[in-house]
């Protein structure tokens, strides 16, 4: 067990220090906050496009950082000889596959946490102004403070991340990571004491926190097999190779879902169920987490099957 503990935390260390995840991070947390301003049509429910914003960002950001970092950790640690070393010390195979996609995936369960936090934040600013536009008119489509709170703890983070580089020689890729994941509840628990003299039916920041965590842990399971799935690839095939086979997983799985290996977007995607009041509880979940899970396995045990039959250099 410590031996995958190291392993997996040495690749989401990996995964978080990629300067491609940083700049997906915050692409991710700046276009779930600043949407909210630019919906001018509410689709008969104000928050909904807010909502939705930020399950799409889970999807397109989540799934793009991840996969990459997957076929880094993987591919790029056996083409550099560094899983051959890790081998040599008597670590199974199995182990080095399960611990590194471990780590990765960890990486993705923070960036769901935190996009989560993201979209009640910017779900609720957006009903606290369509509440506003009722009440006293105008045309603001976000709270201001909600936005505020959102976009500017998101911007501190990077100056966070910068004075630590600077001061500390800390990592910035990193630290940028850690401080953008760990903004986004502080940027909600800071909106909710704005808004606590409001009306409680519009103030109830972690109430719609809750009501969104079944669809959110849903879709990133999901995504969590299209990661496995290039791992599993990338113990053979080069970078490029992985990337063009997930990226034609992906589009089968929103237009012909192949559904005995890999999942069907239309069964993760439960957002919609939360559309005009809609409830989705955790038993509703729980097939769904169960089918990604076994997928989870099935492409773990496909990718060391493929490892323990490869010569490594």
């Amino acid at each position: 067990m410590r031996r995958f503990l190291a392993l997996a935390r040495t690749a989401a260390l990996e995964s978080l220090a990629e300067p491609l995840t940083a700049v997906l991070f915050l692409s991710g947390f700046v276009v779930t906050h600043l949407a909210p301003a630019f919906h001018y049509h509410q689709f008969g429910e104000s928050g909904r496009l807010a909502r939705e914003c930020g399950f799409s960002a889970l999807l397109v950001f989540g799934l793009v950082f991840a996969t990459g970092a997957a076929i880094r950790t993987i591919g790029r640690e056996i083409e550099s000889g560094t899983a051959a070393a890790a081998l040599a010390l008597a670590v199974p195979r199995t182990l080095f596959l399960a611990a590194r996609l471990a780590g990765v995936l960890a990486t993705l369960a923070l960036f769901a946490a935190a996009i989560a936090c993201a979209t009640a934040l910017a779900h609720g600013s957006s009903v606290l102004a369509a509440f506003a536009r009722s009440e006293h008119g105008g045309s603001a489509q976000a709270w201001g403070p909600g936005l505020a709170a959102g976009v500017g703890l998101t911007l501190a983070a990077l100056t966070l991340a910068a004075a630590a580089n600077r001061f500390l020689n800390a990592r910035f890729c990193r630290t940028a990571c850690l401080a953008l994941a760990a903004a986004q509840p502080l940027a909600l628990v800071l909106a909710a004491l704005c808004g606590r003299d409001l009306p409680p039916s519009f103030a109830g920041f972690f109430a719609g926190l809750w009501s969104l965590l079944p669809a959110f842990a849903a879709l990133t399971v999901g995504c969590a097999v299209f990661i496995v799935f290039a791992g599993a690839l990338a113990t053979r095939l080069g970078a490029s190779s992985v990337t063009a086979a997930v990226a034609l997983a992906v589009v089968s799985a929103f237009v012909y879902p192949i559904r005995a290996v890999l999942p069907d977007i239309n069964r993760f995607w439960l957002v919609d169920r939360l559309a005009n009041g809609g409830v989705l509880g955790w038993p509703e979940v729980l097939p769904v987490l169960a089918a990604g899970l076994l997928l989870i396995v099935f492409w773990l045990a496909v990718g060391a099957i493929l490892l323990n039959r490869r010569e490594l250099p």
